[in-house]
C-alpha cells in the first residue's frame, strides 16, 4: 500500500457516498456499498461494489423483479490529482436468474478492440445472430471458427460503443430506464435526484474534457466572450482519449 493510498480510499469512500445517495433517493430504501483496496503496490485500486453482492432488489409493485449491480473500480489519474474511474459495470437482470439481460460497462484500458464504454445485451434474435457470422471483420471470422467448433454465438457478446471515456453513460440514465421503461418502485421526487447526480456527473466529466483538449476548450470560452490566455508551455492534447470509441 502506498502513502497515497488512504487519501484515495477516503475520496472513493466519497464517490460511494454519492452512489448511495443517489440510490437511496430513487429507491425510497437504504442501499448499501463496500469501499474494498486492492493488495497490489504497484498502482493503487480501490473498488466499491454492493453490500450484497447479489445486488440492489428492484420492485415492481412491491415484488422483486430485478437485481441491479453497480460496481467500480478506481484510481487515481496519470497527474495523481484526479480520481479516475478504472472500470465500472451496471448490470440488471432478472431476479434469481443468473444471466443479465443487459449491462453497461466501462473499461479505461480495454483489450484488442473492445470499445471502452460499450452496452452488451443479453438476448437471442437469430438475424443478429446470423450477421454476426457473416462478418468479414475478425471478431466474425473468429465467431464463425467458434460455431464450427459447436460453440454458439450469442447477441450477448455484441459491443454497442457508448460514447467512450468521457461521454459514457451514467448510473443515473440506468435508473432513469428502469423507471420510465419498465417502472419499478421509485420516490416522488425521483427525477429531481437523478437529474441532480446526472449534473455532478457531467460537470466532472466536462472539467475532465477540458483537461483533454485545452485549446478547443479556450476556443470555445472566447466565443462566449471570456478572455483567455494560454499557459507556457501549453498543455498537450490527449488523443488517446479524444480518439478512443
Amino acid at each position: 500500500m502506498t502513502d497515497r493510498t488512504p487519501a484515495l480510499a477516503a475520496r472513493v469512500q466519497e464517490f460511494a457516498q454519492e452512489l448511495t445517495d443517489t440510490l437511496t433517493g430513487v429507491l425510497r430504501r437504504p442501499v448499501g456499498f463496500v469501499v474494498k483496496v486492492g493488495e497490489s503496490t504497484k498502482r493503487p485500486q480501490v473498488s466499491i461494489m454492493q453490500s450484497d453482492d447479489t445486488g440492489v432488489p428492484l420492485t415492481v409493485d412491491g415484488h422483486v423483479l430485478f437485481r441491479l449491480l453497480v460496481r467500480f473500480r478506481c484510481r487515481w489519474d496519470t497527474t495523481g490529482d484526479f480520481l479516475a474511474v478504472e472500470e465500472s459495470s451496471f448490470t440488471v437482470a432478472l431476479d434469481q436468474v443468473n444471466e443479465p439481460i443487459f449491462h453497461f460497462d466501462y473499461v479505461r484500458e480495454p483489450r484488442g478492440a473492445v470499445p471502452v464504454a460499450h452496452l452488451n445485451v443479453h438476448a437471442h434474435r437469430d438475424d443478429i445472430i446470423w450477421a454476426m457470422l457473416m462478418a468479414r471483420a475478425k471478431r466474425g471470422k473468429r465467431r464463425l471458427l467458434e460455431a464450427t467448433n459447436g460453440r454458439i454465438t450469442r447477441l450477448s457478446t455484441l459491443h454497442f460503443p457508448l460514447g467512450g471515456h468521457r461521454h459514457r453513460p451514467a448510473l443515473e440514465d440506468v435508473l432513469e430506464m428502469l423507471v420510465e421503461e419498465f417502472g419499478i418502485d421509485h420516490a416522488a421526487d425521483a427525477g429531481s435526484v437523478i437529474a441532480e447526480g446526472r449534473r455532478r456527473f457531467r460537470s466532472i466529466q466536462t472539467a475532465v474534457c477540458v483537461r483533454d483538449d485545452p485549446e478547443s476548450a479556450a476556443g470555445a470560452l472566447r466565443q462566449l466572450g471570456y478572455e483567455v490566455s494560454p499557459p507556457d508551455p501549453v498543455p498537450a492534447v490527449r488523443l488517446d482519449r479524444l480518439q478512443a470509441y
